[in-house]
């Protein structure tokens, strides 16, 4: 999950990130933390989580 969010947002928002003058270290730590926000928070809402949040 973390690493289709990254692809999509790493790959797919450079136009948007270059536009602002964003770095690729930047946007590469952006994706990144993004993408596990979201795991987490699909995995916490499921139920399915191996954090233990529930």
């Amino acid at each position: 999950m973390t690493a289709l969010t990254f692809v999509f947002v790493y790959y797919l928002g450079k136009p948007l990130f270059v536009s602002r003058g964003i770095s690729d270290r930047n946007r590469f730590f952006s994706a990144l933390v993004l993408g596990l926000i979201i795991e987490t928070l699909v995995f916490y809402n499921t139920g399915t989580s191996g954090y233990k949040l529930h």
